[in-house]
C-alpha cells in the first residue's frame, strides 16, 4: 500500500498582507479613523496609500500595523498597503474599498 503525502502550499504573500479595518465595503461615520493592517511580524516596514495618494508610513503596535487617518471626505475610498520584507522585496496588497458617510449618525451601543 502506497502512502501519498500532500504538501501544503504556502499562502501567497498578498494573502499575508491585508487591511483588516475598516472592513471591505464598511461605512465609516467618524471624522477620525485608525486603519488596522495585518502584515507578517517579519515586515521591515509597512505603508498605506489612500485613493492612489502618496505613501504614508504605518506604525507597529500589538502585532498589527496602524495608520491614523483624518481630514477625509464623504464618498468611496480605496486603500492599498505596501510591505517591505526582510529580504527587501516590496509586496502590495489587493485594493480595499470602503465608504465614508460623515452625514450619517454614528451607531451607538
Amino acid at each position: 500500500m502506497a502512502i501519498t503525502m500532500r504538501r501544503k502550499h504556502a499562502k501567497p504573500a498578498t494573502a499575508m498582507l491585508a487591511v483588516e479595518f475598516p472592513r471591505q465595503g464598511e461605512t465609516i461615520t467618524s471624522t477620525d479613523y485608525t486603519v488596522r493592517v495585518f502584515a507578517p511580524q517579519t515586515a521591515k516596514k509597512v505603508g498605506i496609500s489612500i485613493d492612489q495618494g502618496p505613501w504614508k508610513s504605518c506604525r507597529s503596535a500589538v502585532g498589527y500595523w496602524w495608520y491614523d487617518w483624518s481630514g477625509f471626505e464623504s464618498g468611496e475610498h480605496q486603500i492599498v498597503v505596501s510591505m517591505e520584507s526582510e529580504q527587501g522585496a516590496r509586496i502590495l496588497s489587493e485594493p480595499h474599498e470602503f465608504i465614508v458617510d460623515l452625514a450619517a449618525k454614528p451607531v451607538t451601543i
